[in-house]
Formats: structure tokens, sequence, C-alpha cells
């Protein structure tokens, strides 16, 4: 095998380190020779992940639907690098770009997460440099309890970054959707 910081080849293993989970009698399976992890292994909290958001995005857009929104998909706005979740117009007719921010698992979901937090408030600020920007609002599962998170995002507001940011799972923040 190569030097430190340099990967295995194919079919080497590294050295183990005495890292609780590097035993492989531990229960997980071996890396295939094509480097997928097996279940269980350290791809697992990723694709958790992965599905989570998904199933989250789908609560989104559910709820969002149902409040009569027309829903239009994601969309890039390259000259500032935003994707937005999703872009809708309301019944009023206003349009309204919305991102998600949500799970249900996890020690910080959510804007629980300031680094999270944090890319809803930096894509706020890089849509607000747009000429005609439509509103921002942010869906999320959680919102942060108190302390940076919370100011960061009581700054945020303050500033018009972001029109608003919504719990989607508390009735009265839901029925602000009605703004717009």
């Amino acid at each position: 095998m190569g030097g430190a910081g340099q990967l295995p080849f194919e079919g080497e293993a590294p050295p183990d380190d005495g890292a609780p989970g590097q035993d492989p009698t531990e229960g997980d399976a071996p890396a295939t020779a094509a480097g997928d992890q097996p279940s269980g292994g350290p791809r697992s909290f990723q694709a958790s992940a992965g599905i989570q958001g998904r199933q989250f995005a789908e609560q989104c857009d559910t709820l969002l639907a149902h409040q009569g929104f027309e829903l239009h998909g994601r969309r890039v706005l390259s000259e500032v690098g935003v994707e937005i979740d999703q872009e809708a117009r309301s019944p009023d007719g206003a349009l309204v770009w919305f991102e998600y921010k949500g799970s249900v698992q996890g020690n910080r979901p959510g804007l629980r997460r300031t680094d999270t937090l944090k890319k809803a408030i930096a894509n706020g600020a890089l849509l607000r440099s747009l000429d005609e920007p439509a509103p921002y609002v942010v869906l999320t599962s959680h919102l942060p309890e108190a302390g940076a998170g919370a100011a960061m995002l009581a700054a945020a507001l303050d500033l018009g970054y972001l029109a608003d940011v919504i719990c989607l799972y508390d009735p009265r923040a839901t029925a602000r959707l009605d703004r717009w």
C-alpha cells in the first residue's frame, strides 16, 4: 500500500488503527472490490440522510399543493449560483421560491444544524442581489432553539434575506403560507 494519506489500491485494506468499528468481526462485511460499502457501513448514514431528505421534500410538496400552490419544480439561478428546491405560484398568483431543510432523525435536524442554517441564509442573501427576487421561504422540520442559530436566523429575517421560515409540523406556522 502507498504512504500515509494515500488511498489503498483495489483489494488492499488499510491498516487497523484500533478504532471501534474497524474490526470486520464486529458485523460489517468488507467493502466489495468495486468500492461499494455494505449495508450498515459508512455510507448508510449518507443514504439514510438522502432518503429522509426526499421524504421531507415530498411532505413539503404535499403541503404546498394542499395550500393551493402550483408547483413548478426545482430551478437553478445560475447568475447567483443558487438552486431553489421548489418554485411555486401561490393561489393569488405570486411567485414564491421555497427551500426545504428537514429531517425526522438525527441529533440536529432541520435548521438546528448551523451549517444547514448558514447555507439557507447565504442562498437568501445571494437571491436578494437579483433585480426582482421572489420571496424566499424556508420550510423546515426543526427551528433553532436558542443560541447562535436563533440569533443568525433572527438577523437573516430582519435583513430580508428570508421572507419567512416555516416549521412544516406547526399548523400556526404553515397558516402563514396564505400570505402569498
